[in-house]
Formats: structure tokens, sequence, C-alpha cells
């Protein structure tokens, strides 16, 4: 089995096996990609960056990377509804004729 090495903090070089460590890769930002794993002798949590050597090392050991998933981008570069706006449109809808006033706000 393969024995990965890495360091703790506080108790220094630890071995680990590749179900220990888990291993984050951000697509958009590789700056933002990280190995993380819990110190067999003190329990802590170590999270480290992972640059493309460091993935490329712990992917051929074993660990399963995983994506980390985008921010979700807003589909309209609008500011967000409101209680004032959801009203004001459930006025409209009461109105004669509200489907072409739509059309009239849209077409602007």
């Amino acid at each position: 089995m393969t024995t990965i090495k890495a360091t703790c903090p506080t108790c220094g070089e630890v071995g680990l096996t590749p179900d220990e460590v888990e291993l984050w890769v951000d697509r958009a930002d590789k700056a933002g990609s990280f190995y993380a794993f819990t110190c067999p002798s003190c329990l802590q949590v170590v999270r480290k960056p992972a640059d493309a050597r460091v993935i490329r090392l712990l992917s051929g050991g074993g660990v399963a990377a995983r994506d980390i998933a985008p921010a979700p981008r807003p589909r309209f570069d609008t500011p967000p509804l409101t209680r004032d706006d959801l009203l004001d449109f459930h006025q409209l809808l009461a109105r004669d004729g509200w489907f072409d006033e739509v059309v009239a706000l849209v077409a602007r």
C-alpha cells in the first residue's frame, strides 16, 4: 500500500494512506486547490495548498481528486426582486390590459 508523507504543524512528518487524504481541486482557480488530512497522532485537521505538482503527486499516489464546485454566477445582472417589486407586479396583474403593459415594459 502507498504511504503518503505529509507534515503536521504540531507533530512533524506523518505517514498516511491515500484514503486518509482529501484532495480538492479548483479547476477555475488553481490557487484555490488544497489537500487535507487528520493527523493520526494529535487528531488535528491539517489543510495545505496544493499546486499542480502536489496534485499530480497525490493523484499518482492514489488520492481521489474532488472538484471544488465554482460559485454560481447570477443569471441576470440586475438587482434582486424586492417585496415592493412583487406588490407592484401583483397590482399590475389586477388591471385590465396588464399583458400589454408587461410587453411595453420588456420592450424598453
